[in-house]
């Protein structure tokens, strides 16, 4: 499930047209599914891992748990330690079949994303929504310098905000079941973002005069080449 990290967001909703700047350009509704569910699952290789490691776990905690129970090794601190261990562990195990089902799910019908984190379903109405380009924490980076190989494809990285709450959510492509996965969950989020908030107009590059225009192309054409064989020129 995407992984929950620190905003700036504050409880005060801001939108485009509340600040200064370019004009908004809102994208037409045409352009999202109608009454469809788009369920992007998690990778099968976490599932799996998941699965194995809470499992193993799960078995060991459980057994130690007896053995703390027996008589000539009883010990209460102990047995409830492994107990906890063992019930963290078979509730991860539960949480693998969630996740097989959609990690994140764009509900069309009810116009919101649906975020799968823990055991919660965290519900994000279209028109709250936000979304842009995530990165790393500078842990994972340092990891990802150490085990990954320069060839091998970097994750990407994508947050999904709810804008009116203070923690929004993050995701990446090797939460999902694959690199087009990823990139379909992107585009569509900001076909979203696009279509409920908006996005600035793109600011246009200052044209020149007319007589400036002239200058240049009249400098240029005077330009004599020079040789480059040619000293002290």
């Amino acid at each position: 499930m995407p992984d929950d990290i620190s905003s700036d967001t504050d409880n005060t909703v801001h939108t485009f047209e509340e600040e200064e700047g370019p004009e908004i350009i809102r994208a037409s509704a045409d352009i999202l599914p109608k009454d469809t569910v788009h369920c992007f699952p998690a990778r099968k290789s976490l599932i799996l891992r998941r699965r194995l490691l809470s499992g193993i776990l799960g078995l060991v905690f459980l057994a130690a748990a007896v053995f703390f129970l027996l008589p000539d090794s009883a010990s209460i601190v102990l047995m409830g330690f492994a107990a906890t261990g063992a019930i963290i562990c078979v509730l991860v195990f539960v949480q693998s079949y969630l996740i097989a089902s959609f990690r994140v799910a764009l509900d069309y019908e009810k116009n919101e994303v649906v975020l799968r984190y823990l055991f919660q379903k965290i519900h994000i109405p279209f028109e709250d929504f936000d979304t842009r380009e995530g990165k790393p924490e500078e842990a994972e980076i340092q990891l990802q310098r150490v085990f990954l190989r320069a060839t091998k494809i970097q994750p990407k990285y994508l947050i999904l905000d709810n804008i009116r709450e203070s923690a929004c959510y993050q995701t990446s492509s090797k939460d999902l079941a694959g690199q087009e996965d990823f990139g379909m969950l992107k585009i569509e989020a900001e076909n979203i973002r696009d279509v409920y908030r908006g996005i600035p107009e793109a600011m246009h590059e200052p044209e020149l005069e007319e007589d400036e225009m002239t200058r240049i192309i009249n400098s240029a054409l005077a330009d004599k080449p020079k040789n480059i064989d040619e000293q002290g020129n």
